[in-house]
């Protein structure tokens, strides 16, 4: 069975409207109504609200890990023998403060993006902003989270101004680009509007700002090792390889092999922290391959969790319940376009225009090929 018929056969069975009796009927003009002439208004039909994540793998069987790649107990690989070659992550402190932040992204998506497809109220999002703003929670470090990929500017993003955070909104993503579409989509859901588009806001901004978490805390892991078991709790939730929660959860349904891939990348750094003890650490060459190795992998998942709604987005009949996966998959987007721009200029320009459009008039098929173009392999 190909990968597009899977994704239809799953579709059927999982997605989105529980039964597609409870949806508006096809419609060649669908994506031109607005929600109220679909359903979202007058006792009209309402979709529910179950994007659950597809079982749908999309590896890759030509893929291989790279020559320079760790691999756990590989007597071939660049790494000297190390405490991560048993294919465990061992912690350095007992306790990880951020297991209860990925326990907080779970516990919202509860609330909000349901197994059982039932829609969220209005209330649902008051309780989940109530989690997200828990004490040293989610939001305590959204708002004050720096892409540890871009440069960094003359001072910490938490101590500039609204001016200054604009002008460095690539580096400053968690005040300038994650907390503005968060705190409207709370907002708005709170008020009872649009709440699936909303919801699936708030899902794609945390998975961006986890994606982004895991690399910021493995590069602070130089000065402190502690933060490499923050960037592993980001990953996995502090759970073991196949057991992990939040975005580890996410890619791990898509592809297996990028979940795989990205695992090493997590044990390759604290084979690297093992090997270099020092404070702050010297051997930063060793630990760029453990971050490149990590972020491949994980942009490879989230690229690959992007065509999977893509997928669904292409079949799926409720006008509602499409509005809210492509907002989910615009905002995703975002997390590749850095690496985009880097990898391939014009790939990564047909990618951002087809994205900015309404999922009405997106091209899929340029999309999906501009991704397998762009990130290829774990």
């Amino acid at each position: 069975m190909s990968y597009r018929d899977k994704t239809v056969f799953v579709l059927a069975v999982l997605f989105l409207c529980g039964g597609l009796a409870a949806c508006p009927a096809p419609d060649p003009m669908a994506t031109d109504l607005s929600l109220h002439e679909a359903g979202g208004g007058d006792g009209g039909a309402l979709c529910n609200g179950n994007w659950a994540i597809p079982d749908i793998k999309a590896d890759d069987p030509s893929c291989k890990a790279a020559a320079d790649d760790y691999i756990p107990g590989s007597t071939t690989d660049p790494y000297d023998a190390c405490i991560s070659d048993d294919g465990t992550y061992h912690r350095f402190n007992v306790s990880i403060g951020t297991v209860g932040r990925v326990a907080g992204f779970e516990a919202i998506g509860k609330l909000l993006w349901r197994a059982d497809g039932t829609r969220p109220t209005a209330k649902d999002f008051t309780n989940a902003r109530v989690i997200y703003s828990e004490a040293q929670g989610l939001q305590s470090r959204v708002e004050r989270r720096e892409d540890m990929h871009v440069a960094a500017a003359t001072k910490k993003c938490a101590d500039m101004d609204v001016a200054e955070i604009a002008a460095h909104g690539d580096r400053c993503v968690g005040s300038a680009k994650l907390q503005p579409i968060l705190n409207a989509a709370f907002l708005g859901g709170s008020e009872g509007e649009d709440v699936l588009v909303n919801a699936s806001r708030i899902e794609a901004g945390l998975i961006w700002f986890l994606y982004t978490s895991v690399y910021k805390e493995a590069t602070t892991c130089t000065e402190k090792p502690k933060d490499c078991d923050s960037s592993y709790a980001y990953w996995s939730g502090g759970e073991a390889e196949g057991a992990g929660l939040g975005l580890s959860r996410y890619l791990r349904s898509v592809s297996s092999q990028a979940a795989k891939a990205t695992w090493r990348g997590v044990l390759a750094l604290r084979c690297w922290r093992d090997l270099d003890g020092a404070l702050p650490a010297t051997n930063l060459t060793l630990r760029d391959k453990a971050l490149r190795q990590m972020d491949r992998a994980m942009l490879r998942g989230i690229a690959v969790l992007i065509r999977a709604r893509l997928e669904v987005f292409s079949h799926e009949t409720c006008k509602e319940a499409k509005d809210a996966l492509w907002a989910g998959i615009q905002i995703l987007g975002g997390v590749l376009d850095r690496e985009a721009r880097i990898r391939d200029a014009t790939q990564a320009l047909t990618l951002a225009s087809e994205l900015a459009k309404d999922g009405g008039h997106a091209d899929a098929r340029k999309i999906d090929s501009a991704i397998d173009a762009l990130f290829p392999c774990p």
